[in-house]
């Protein structure tokens, strides 16, 4: 039963009764190999080496055995850290399953890092050891590898993603595979670092599965469905829900190696996909691709839009587009990836002015500044309990799941449980004293038909404080001049939250997994109005 406190914004949610046991992620793969074996697990398609690859289940967790006992006999500990580091490789994959069946922990790194950032993230989670790509980001990633080595004193050894796949990489020895604790760390995922330098978080074994698997329940995924997802593998979005998250429903995973948008409406139309993941870019430019309108979409029945605040026009676009039922969904690291979400056949107000109900187990709460909840409807921090929540970052004390996390977010609660986010807590704008939420203002002047995407933040003012101001990337094609812009945003939103500046661009600053790098926005916004930092 779930409880919403009456007149509090307070929803607490019992464990979900129909939880299986708390198992290890390896563990997990083996049940679906006895379930499915003989059904296709993950499909790696159009790879740039080595080709694609296909796994029914019974033969990834014959190949997973086969890696982590190759891992432990070469002097690799139950517990150590080891890192992967490329695009969405079919190596990543079994990497993954390989490093939990032998208790070693995955940190996942983004393949774009450069010198600085990846001697901070080897050090910050004490990696021994690298899997890595040839190349990504237009760098030659072994080469980098070594010339950082001296500088991360845990570092024994680096490997090419080659080796994992490469069957001469078996043991040298007969190797037994632990008993890994569910309760164990199962990866580290570095924050997107938008607001300073990334955090390591520490996922667990049960925290991936049960937050996957609430997910894919959630939309409606199945044994038997194909679900393509843009997600990198090195974001929570990937290997912390996409991956586990088709395991343990018996559906075949197919992570796109880097997003395309003709690639991945090849994939969904010639794989006959049921499902896509992915962030709201991803969709605006496959609606974009001239070769949709002759796409056989036929067996897409569910797009699920994360990672990205989502604008109601887009979502009712991409159920008009693709002829199937759009989700969106709100989680972060932290909280082990989704901690909410509507649901395929939620009202279309519910999807479009919400981020949907707290998955079964999760608790919210919208906080008052002295940490107590709030009256309903009123906005403020976000808090979450999630069966999924880190175990802490790395150097801090461990934390228990059933902890509130502080998610940073401003959020209001409704009566029926549905959550509206309306902003960060560090980028609320304060106006003459009003507080005003930029996620809300971009929701709703992403209505308008001329705007492709838009971000909006603050810019210091003498008068006020802060002023807002809303960078604009129009669709191609739009003709659309300041004036007129403001002129619409009068008659649609209230006076106040009607932004001051209007800046049109190109493009906006983007993470991987598709947020805008409010920071750096910021400052490209004041240098191209001339305004000096506050």
């Amino acid at each position: 039963m779930t409880l919403l406190q009456p007149g509090l914004s307070l929803w607490r949610t019992p464990p979900d009764p129909d939880a299986p046991p708390p198992m290890a992620l390896g563990q997990a793969l083996a049940h679906a190999a006895r379930r499915w074996g003989a059904a296709e697990a993950v499909a790696c398609l159009r790879q740039p080496a080595g080709g694609d690859r296909r796994w029914r289940f019974a033969e990834l967790d014959r190949e997973a055995e086969r890696l982590a006992a190759a891992l432990l006999t070469r002097g690799y500990a139950p517990g150590e850290a080891i890192a992967v580091w490329g695009s969405n490789e079919a190596a990543w994959t079994l990497l993954q399953y390989a490093l939990a069946k032998a208790g070693l922990v995955l940190v996942a790194l983004n393949p774009l890092y450069r010198r600085a950032e990846l001697i901070h993230a080897l050090n910050a989670a004490g990696a021994v050891a690298v899997f890595h790509a040839d190349a990504a980001g237009g760098q030659a990633l072994g080469a980098l590898v070594d010339q950082v080595a001296a500088e991360v004193p845990t570092l024994r050894a680096r490997h090419r993603f080659a080796d994992a796949m490469a069957p001469s990489f078996e043991p040298s020895a007969t190797a037994s595979l632990p008993r890994v604790d569910p309760s164990a760390v199962l990866m580290i995922q570095y924050t997107s670092g938008t607001t300073g330098a990334p955090k390591a978080a520490q996922l667990t074994h049960a925290g991936v599965l049960a937050i996957s698997r609430l997910s894919y329940r959630c939309w409606g995924f199945r044994s038997g469905d194909r679900i393509c997802h843009g997600f990198p593998l090195f974001h929570v979005g990937g290997s912390g829900n996409s991956t586990p998250g088709a395991l343990q429903v018996g559906a075949t995973s197919l992570p796109l190696h880097i997003f395309n948008a003709g690639d991945a409406l090849d994939i969904l139309e010639q794989e006959r996909c049921a499902g896509f993941i992915g962030v709201p870019t991803m969709l605006t430019a496959m609606m974009a691709h001239p070769s949709l309108p002759r796409r056989d979409l036929s067996a897409l029945r569910c797009i699920v839009i994360g990672g990205a605040p989502v604008n109601p026009r887009l979502l009712a676009a991409c159920e008009a587009a693709f002829e199937a039922r759009a989700c969106n969904g709100y989680g972060q690291t932290e909280t082990g990836g989704v901690a909410a979400s509507t649901a395929p056949d939620d009202p279309p107000e519910r999807k479009t002015e919400t981020s949907g109900r707290a998955l079964p187990g999760v608790s919210v709460k919208v906080a008052r500044p002295d940490g107590e909840a709030a009256p309903l409807g009123q906005a403020g921090s976000l808090w979450v309990a999630s069966p999924g929540a880190m175990r802490g970052y790395v150097g801090q004390e461990p934390a228990s799941p059933s902890e509130w996390i502080d998610t940073g977010d401003l959020a209001a609660l409704d009566g029926d449980g549905f959550v509206r986010i309306v902003g960060r807590t560090k980028e609320m704008v304060i106006r003459g004293g009003e507080n005003l939420y930029p996620a809300e203002i971009e929701r709703l002047l992403g209505e308008h038909p001329d705007v492709a995407e838009i971000a909006v933040v603050g810019v210091p003012d003498a008068k006020y404080g802060e002023e807002l101001c809303a960078a604009v990337r129009l669709r191609p094609g739009a003709d659309l001049d300041e004036a007129t812009f403001k002129v619409w945003c009068l008659a649609h939103i209230s006076r106040w939250k009607c932004p001051r500046y209007v800046v049109f661009v190109d493009e906006l600053p983007l993470t991987l997994s598709g947020k805008v790098i409010k920071a750096q926005l910021r400052d490209a916004m004041l240098a191209a109005l001339g305004l000096a930092p506050a």
